[in-house]
């Protein structure tokens, strides 16, 4: 028995052919995209199966429509790939792509561990933790917003501390609890109404929502953190090697 060959629809074959160009650099950042009515007739297509393409790859982020006498569609610099297995986390490496990383504290507080914290720090619910709200920013631009809970009694004092370096630099020299494990859980998500006005955002761009429980050499769990990443800035890539 033959099944009939199911065709892309046109929109999505459009998007992977420009997507293509992007990636073999055949366009590069600030090029400008030919015009709605030169891709309709490359493609044969309808105009509106060209600008559902269009929505596609700019909900990627890999282009972007300007308004005026000057506008139109233009590619996009493609965002740095970063490793999440990489303990250090996502800034320093983007630090080594050479970009300008910089963070605010959006609130520093001491709150009572709720259930999904506690369970991932291995406490009590209602146990004191520390949240550390921080906005972290590339080039002036917002990327991730990290919500970080410390167990208290492992580390005192840290409201004190400055909270704008690395906290995993922050808790080896401060309280000889680095860091060495994390486990990771990647889900996508849309902006709520609160993370659209601090990352910048629509609700159209997907989101990265992650959760993090890191653990310290004795196996304690030290952080629990759950963030919130922008698709468009950077590209996550996990690596697995199997070699001991």
């Amino acid at each position: 028995m033959s099944f009939p060959s199911r065709r892309s629809p046109a929109y999505l074959a459009i998007a992977d052919d420009l997507r293509g160009r992007i990636e073999r650099r055949d366009l590069s950042g600030g090029d400008k995209l030919p015009t709605e009515r030169e891709l309709v007739e490359e493609f044969g297509v309808a105009r509106m199966t060209v600008r559902h393409a269009l929505d596609i790859l700019q909900m990627e982020g890999l282009i972007e429509r300007r308004r005026g006498r000057t506008g139109g569609t233009f590619i996009r610099s493609i965002p740095p790939v970063v490793e999440l297995t990489r303990m250090e986390g996502l800034m320093p490496q983007l630090r080594e792509h050479g970009l300008e990383v910089s963070s605010e504290i959006v609130e520093s507080d001491l709150r009572r561990a709720e259930s999904a914290v506690a369970e991932a720090l291995g406490i009590a619910v209602g146990d004191p933790v520390f949240l550390i709200v921080r906005l972290r920013c590339v080039n002036d631009t917002p990327l991730i917003v990290e919500s970080s809970h410390f167990p208290c009694f492992r580390v005192p004092g840290m409201l004190e501390a400055d909270l704008s370096r690395s906290m995993y630099e922050l808790l080896d020299t401060q309280w000889d609890m680095r860091p060495v494990r994390k486990s990771e859980t990647i889900i996508p998500g849309v902006a709520s109404a609160w993370e659209q006005q601090t990352l910048g955002v629509t609700r159209n761009l997907p989101l990265l929502r992650i959760s993090r429980t890191a653990y310290t050499a004795d196996d304690q769990p030290i952080e629990y953190s759950e963030d919130v990443l922008r698709s468009d800035i950077a590209h996550i890539r996990v690596v697995t090697d199997t070699r001991s």
